[in-house]
């Protein structure tokens, strides 16, 4: 129903988030950054009047926290226990979704959760603030070792914030940088919740904030907002400072910082009185202006300048002051700022990205204008050469624009990779393994608001590759490989796509195994027909895990799912290659830009309607002997030996169709969740690039249909959700 999709969007995601945490060793910031988005969706449930998920999801939060500070004793079972309520979320969101409420019985799961945790503990507990200018107290715990823990993560936060926050001064309209200062504030929030740090908590909550309004263009990245973010920065220092020495004695001084004054500050930046700063200078090197303001002497900006040209790659000036302790970030922003008020470079112009986006827009518009010119019976029927021509040129033109304005918007995904770079590292690390990354095509560009949505993908493939594909450096000896592991990145354009591929050179996916277990959980029947690419297709269902033992990386059942429907999500595509003994190869394909798609016009009766050509396995008219029906399965067409089932659009849709007999009509072979299938039309029109336009509010929640676009003869042609229809065919 409308208003529960952000619900369910809100369970899936903390589906995907479970990997991150999942495990015998917590992961404290990741623990964290789960019990903000529960807390969030306790206040969302209760908006809706969701109760049974609002009881669900506070359960789910205290049974963390609990797990988190050691307070129940069989963790394998309260991590258990947290599968079993993401699950029973999913299936409350989509009932809400589907009728409004929901009959079932969550009573079980909150017996479970009382029984392992020992005690009732309310849905939602309102963090209070503690008084200002005091040392921030942390509950009692028997385990101090995540308190340490904290500080030194904090810190670390803290040195990450404090270099990207440059970048970003220098930057202000990436929202990568944004990104990559959110976060730190985020986990610190989030872990600093459940240790009850709520000075730390509350002022890192108040910068994530204004970071997470300026993310989403309703704030200006301003001179005064990256003051108050540095200021806010270094109390939060401080305060963490102060934090590890209240762990030793004596006891450390009170806070001698004016928090209400930061505050306030801060509630000036959210509503838009961020001060601006002059300045009149020629412009000149950060080096210079620190130079200059008397913040650096001569002999220790040269120095600076020699360590800066030795690392590989060279690093900025002002990030090699900040790291060798001769400059304050403060010091080096005010620096920037100076050099950014003088004379801009003539090479380069700074543009704000919401215009970018309405010219993108504009540009759609543009294409769908000139499709319909082209398409006009009049144009069509008329013989005039120079009016062909004009048209010809017409469109030649306004595909370049299309490539033009969209190219403005690329970025290159080098820095994605970097991050599943140091993701390897860390893994491999805590997992005792040798592990190397070789990057390939990591200038190739991909739309920068794609960038942050392919994220979580690449993260689980990355876990698995770590955690199933690549063994144990004794192992490796065994088997003849090197010592140490390789996992390759690579990423290239092919047909309107990027193409992300993961590879790992370890043992491969074990297809009997696979098999196996799909048969146990009644996915296939022993009879089954697949092929080697369908069976590793199998393990994108959900629950079907087949990792022998659960690890702090995977093993769960909870993952390649949330994978292939995230990766579907973006209307991407996802294939495995795997080879016993050499390693698995999974291949991701994404559209360039969300805005365009690439599709297959087809016409059912009078309607006509357009396919994503990344479903499409192959288009075939098959012979009458192929066709049959089979008891139990229905109607199937033999294609190239295997049976797959065939839909008949014009049924699902109530139309009136051309042809009803398979063998005079045209089938379209889709890739589903569970196999392919066989799609029915009666006419394949052709490939064309369309304009994605939004169906509104009344048809956002009717199954089958992910948009419609202008085609050109300027009528409306619906766009179809593969996976829809499959379940709407299996309803």
């Amino acid at each position: 129903m409308k208003g529960y999709d952000s619900l369910t969007d809100l369970i899936n995601n903390l589906a995907s988030d479970f990997l991150m945490i999942d495990g015998r060793e917590i992961d404290v910031p990741a623990a964290g950054k789960f019990l903000n988005i529960l807390d969030g969706l306790i206040k969302k449930a209760d908006h809706h009047k969701a109760i049974p998920l609002k009881s669900v999801a506070g359960c789910l939060s205290s049974l963390l926290e609990k797990i988190v500070l050691n307070g129940v004793e069989d963790k394998e079972a309260g991590f258990d226990a947290l599968e079993k309520g993401i699950t029973l979320m999913q299936e409350i969101g989509e009932s809400f979704k589907n009728t409004g409420a929901y009959d079932g019985d969550i009573e079980p799961f909150t017996d479970l959760v009382v029984t392992l945790t020992g005690e009732h503990v309310p849905e939602e507990v309102p963090a209070e603030p503690t008084a200002e200018n005091q040392v921030p107290k942390v509950a009692e715990m028997g385990d101090e070792s995540l308190l340490r823990d904290f500080i030194v993560e904090g810190l670390e936060y803290i040195d990450e914030i404090e270099v990207n926050i440059l970048n970003l001064e220098q930057d202000p309209e990436n929202k990568e940088y944004i990104n990559v200062i959110f976060r730190p504030f985020h986990s610190m929030k989030g872990v600093a919740s459940f240790l009850n740090l709520d000075e730390i908590r509350e002022l890192a909550h108040s910068l994530e904030t204004i970071l997470d309004k300026a993310r989403n263009d309703q704030l200006s990245v301003t001179p005064g907002l990256i003051d108050v973010i540095l200021d806010g920065a270094d109390v939060l220092k401080e305060m963490i400072i102060q934090l590890r020495a209240s762990l030793e004695d004596p006891p450390p001084k009170p806070l001698e910082v004016d928090l209400p004054a930061l505050k306030a500050r801060i509630t000036d930046i959210e509503e838009g009185k961020a001060e601006t700063v002059d300045a009149d200078r020629e412009r000149k090197k950060v080096g210079e202006i620190l130079l200059e303001d008397g913040s650096v002497t001569d002999e220790v900006l040269e120095e600076g300048l020699k360590i800066a040209e030795q690392g590989t790659p060279p690093k900025k000036i002002g990030e090699t002051l900040i790291a060798e302790g001769k400059v304050t970030p403060r010091q080096v922003s005010q620096a920037l700022r100076k050099q950014a008020t003088q004379n801009v470079d003539a090479g380069a112009i700074r543009v704000d990205i919401r215009k970018l986006d309405d010219l993108i827009d504009m540009v759609g518009e543009l294409v769908i204008a000139q499709s319909i010119i082209r398409q006009h019976q009049i144009v069509q029927s008329n013989g005039d050469s120079k009016l062909a021509k004009n048209i010809v040129q017409l469109s030649s033109i306004t595909s370049e624009i299309q490539k033009t304005s969209t190219s403005l918007r690329m970025i290159p995904i080098k820095q994605t990779f970097q991050r599943m770079a140091r993701l390897v590292r860390d893994l491999s690390k805590n997992a005792g393994k040798s592990i190397g990354v070789v990057m390939e095509g990591e200038d190739t560009e991909i739309d920068r608001n794609m960038v942050d949505e392919i994220y979580n993908p690449l993260v689980h493939m990355i876990r698995n590759a770590v955690d199933h594909g690549i063994g144990l450096p004794q192992e490796r000896i065994k088997q003849g490989k090197p010592e140490r592991g390789m996992i390759r990145l690579r990423a290239y354009h092919r047909g309107g796509n990027i193409v992300i591929e993961i590879a790992d050179d370890g043992k491969g996916l074990d297809k009997d195994r696979i098999l196996k277990k799909a048969i146990e959980n009644g996915v296939v029947d022993k009879s089954h027909t697949l092929s080697d690419a369908d069976i590793y297709r199998l393990i994108f269902h959900p629950g079907l895990s087949t990792a022998k033992e659960v690890t702090d990386v995977s093993g769960r059942g909870v993952g390649m799912d949330v994978v292939k429907q995230s990766v579907e999500k973006l209307r991407g595509k996802i294939e495995i290659d795997s080879t016993p003994d050499e390693g698995s190869t999974f291949i991701t394909r994404f559209p360039l830009t969300m805005a365009i798609i690439n599709g297959m016009i087809v016409r059912v009766g009078s309607e006509k309607y357009i396919v994503p050509t990344v479903a499409i396995r192959q288009l075939l008219r098959p012979e009458q002997k192929t066709c049959n029906k089979i008891a139990g399965k229905g109607e199937t067409i033999n294609v190239m030996g295997n049976l797959m089932p065939l839909v008949r659009l014009y049924e699902l849709l109530q139309i009136e169709p051309e042809h009803v007999n398979p063998w005079e009509a045209v089938t379209v072979v889709i890739e589903g969740e569970n196999g392919a299938k066989c799609v029915l039309v009666d006419e394949i029109i052709g490939e064309e690039e369309v304009v994605i336009k939004s169906l509104g509010e009344g048809l956002k929640g009717v199954r089958g249909l992910s948009g419609g676009a202008i085609m050109g003869d300027g009528t409306v042609g619906l766009i179809l959700d593969p996976e829809g229809l499959f379940e709407l065919s299996e309803a």
